[in-house]
């Protein structure tokens, strides 16, 4: 496992965001329109959370051109895979063995990537409408011990930290770098100090616990694994009677490791319902401004994040 990069003694902290964006236009100039209308709907506490968030990575030794190059790796390869898709009506890969050292075990490859999808949680309207119903479900759901499955690039696992509500916060990945990351955000001055959590490198499937816990999160993860059905199940296991999961996914959703396709809301929903759970709230978010019936008639991203009980 490496180990999550030292603070940079010269990095030297931005104030607002447009240094950022400078550095992200010279790369990518389509990018420049986009983020300065996404940028104008966000609250000033979530344009600080950003601010925040960038600061963090130039204290583990990030330059703004580096981070800048991080946003612009998702925003690309994205859309090759975008293109793929409508071209062919699948994803490219389909199975773990596929995706895995391209993606998982690179750490170089890793580490920009999530990097770059913590930025588009306040960039990409869409990942902003995932991120609120989050922090809005998080302030009033159950306190007890807290799971998370897949913390990525650990920014959920430190909100859930921040509200200070779980006596036990424990994290999962099978990524190194992203085990490495999140205990990089969780020991950040930035955001700590924080007591009472764990992060380990595990496969979920044959992780074997002595707990259960109250809440479990297993936020973006579905659509990357062969097998979802056998991650609710699990999750299923390893809640607490009255405890309750937070999952999003994504529908005709192309990205380098997304393998498994949902064709539909319905097909999705299925699914939760056969492995065992109710569905207890919901939040779907169409691409751009269409409508979910256009989005899937033209077979565009969807996303969606649920709110499961057994």
């Amino acid at each position: 496992m490496i180990s999550p990069p030292l603070p940079s003694a010269n990095s030297s902290h931005i104030n607002d965001a447009n240094a950022l964006f400078e550095a992200i236009a010279a790369i990518n100039p389509m990018q420049r329109r986009f983020i300065d209308k996404s940028w104008r709907q966000l609250s000033e506490d979530e344009k600080s959370g950003f601010v925040r968030y960038v600061n963090f990575c130039q204290e583990m030794g990030k330059s703004l051109s580096e981070i800048a190059d991080a946003y612009n790796v998702i925003v690309k390869d994205t859309l090759v895979e975008q293109i793929y898709f409508r071209r062919h009506g699948r994803y490219r890969n389909s199975s773990y063995i596929e995706v895995a050292n391209a993606v998982y075990q690179n750490p170089a490859y890793m580490t920009d990537y999530m990097i770059g999808l913590a930025l588009s949680g306040y960039l990409w309207p869409n990942h902003v409408a995932m991120h609120r119903f989050f922090q809005a479900w998080l302030n009033r759901a159950p306190s007890g011990r807290y799971l998370e499955v897949g913390p990525g690039h650990g920014y959920y696992f430190m909100e859930a930290a921040c509200t200070g509500r779980f006596s036990h916060c424990h994290g999962i990945d099978i990524s190194p770098t992203s085990v490495a990351l999140t205990k990089a955000i969780m020991s950040s001055r930035l955001y700590g100090p924080f007591t009472n959590y764990e992060i380990a490198v595990q496969d979920f499937c044959t992780w074997e616990s002595d707990n259960q816990f109250e809440l479990i999160v297993m936020a973006e993860v579905l659509e990357h694994v062969e097998n979802p059905s056998a991650f609710l199940r699990r999750i299923g296991d390893l809640l607490t009677p009255g405890g309750c999961a937070y999952i999003t996914t994504c529908i005709n959703s192309p990205a380098i490791d997304h393998i498994y396709l949902y064709p539909s809301l319905e097909t999705l929903e299925q699914q939760v319902k056969d492995s065992g759970f109710v569905i207890a709230e919901r939040l779907v978010v169409p691409y751009g401004e269409l409508t979910l019936e256009q989005s899937m008639g033209q077979r565009l991203p969807v996303n969606v994040a649920m709110v499961i009980s057994a």
